[in-house]
């Protein structure tokens, strides 16, 4: 084969189209930032997602890793728990916006937006 074909053949390999890489983004927000979160999914489009109310609990008096996640006691903290299953570049922007918003609002010292992404491996 000629040299030049086997470049062209080379490249349109390169640039066959690969499937989007799925993530499952999850936020979880105290009850009076619900709204907040819903905004950023609205502003980063986010087409669908589902939330569910949450009552968290700490069990132990010591958890550094999750230090601020929920109220200490008997007492609980209602939140929320948003979900979604989304393309890689969406998650992102998202995870962006939350990191942003945690700095602006001061809610990093007191009740930061947790959020993550997880890869979706596969689905049925």
């Amino acid at each position: 084969m000629h040299r030049s074909r086997v470049w062209i053949v080379s490249r349109l390999r390169s640039l066959t189209i690969k499937p989007d890489i799925m993530k499952l983004l999850i936020i979880l927000s105290i009850e009076e930032y619900t709204d907040d979160v819903r905004k950023i999914l609205s502003r980063q489009k986010v087409p669908i997602y589902s939330e569910t109310n949450v009552h968290g609990f700490k069990t132990e008096e010591y958890q550094p890793d999750i230090s601020n996640w929920f109220a200490k006691e008997d007492h609980g903290v209602y939140s929320t728990l948003f979900f979604s299953i989304q393309d890689e570049g969406c998650v992102q922007r998202v995870l962006k916006e939350v990191k942003e918003y945690n700095k602006q609002t001061g809610a990093e010292k007191q009740n930061p937006l947790h959020a993550y992404s997880l890869s979706v491996e596969e689905s049925v």
